[in-house]
């Protein structure tokens, strides 16, 4: 894969910046703060803007915002669908240290008709397992012992594939369980909240997110305290926003720390 100069790509970004006229605020501040600025107008429908956010982030925020568009070109957010360029944006992204991108790889060339590759597959969940993924950990674990694999992996590919009735329902199954699995639940929030697959509905999403935070998902604590932090889904309230983060954090999830990180500078 060709690859872009740091340099020239720091220009073309900057100068894509100015030509979006993007705010001073934005513009000045850290790659980190950057990434959370870009989440939180995407979390408010703002997906165009999201994008020209994400395409202005740099430095080392760039392997985030390069998986950040990644997604969008595979769900066809904001953008034409283009899995091919999703891919591409995938690999740049995991290549430049994102173990969300390292992941997604994995799981693509593990399940897609188009692009099945196991040894593909095998190699990009060991890059996201080593940097301390644990769901990468299990998939590799099933690829080696034949187990069936993570349903939610499942509902990843369908979306990717461009399933997203399927990818719905078995979500719902997986959140209506007997045993609920928080991590459908988490991801059927996103889709209320991103409009994919179903109606958009951001007062459905903060129902299914808080449910998830409440059981100790970490990615939908984050979620839920982006919502408090911006007033989207929750009424505004900077300490609940505050509450939220540390308990996702404790977690250790990487966007939480990331984000106390940079409040603390």
């Amino acid at each position: 894969m060709n690859k872009i100069p740091a340099l020239i790509l720091c220009l073309s970004l900057s100068a894509q910046a100015q030509d979006l006229k993007l705010s001073d605020e934005f513009l000045q501040a850290e790659p980190r703060i950057k990434l959370y600025m870009a989440y939180a107008e995407y979390k408010m429908g703002h997906h165009e803007l999201a994008r020209r956010m994400w395409l202005a982030t740099d430095g080392s925020g760039r392997a985030e915002a390069l998986f950040n568009l990644a997604n969008l070109y595979v769900q066809g957010t904001s953008v034409d669908k283009d899995p091919q360029r999703g891919m591409q944006l995938y690999r740049e992204a995991a290549e430049a240290g994102s173990r969300a991108a390292a992941y997604q790889l994995g799981l693509i060339y593990l399940h897609s008709p188009v692009f099945q590759n196991p040894e593909l597959a095998r190699y990009w969940l060991t890059v996201a397992a080593l940097d301390g993924d644990s769901d990468a950990a299990t998939l590799l674990a099933s690829m080696e012992s034949n187990d069936p694999a993570d349903p939610l992996s499942q509902v990843e590919v369908l979306l990717i594939e461009g399933n997203p009735d399927q990818a719905l329902a078995l979500l719902q199954a997986l959140a209506a369980a007997s045993s609920p699995d928080y991590r459908a639940i988490t991801r059927l929030a996103w889709l209320y909240e991103s409009g994919l697959a179903v109606e958009r509905d951001i007062d459905r999403a903060a129902s299914l997110f808080r449910r998830a935070a409440e059981a100790g998902n970490a990615e939908a604590q984050y979620a839920l305290s982006v919502m408090y932090q911006t007033g989207v889904g929750q009424v505004q309230d900077d300490e609940l926003a505050k509450q939220w983060l540390m308990r996702s954090a404790e977690q250790n999830y990487p966007p939480a720390i990331n984000k106390l990180g940079a409040a603390t500078d």
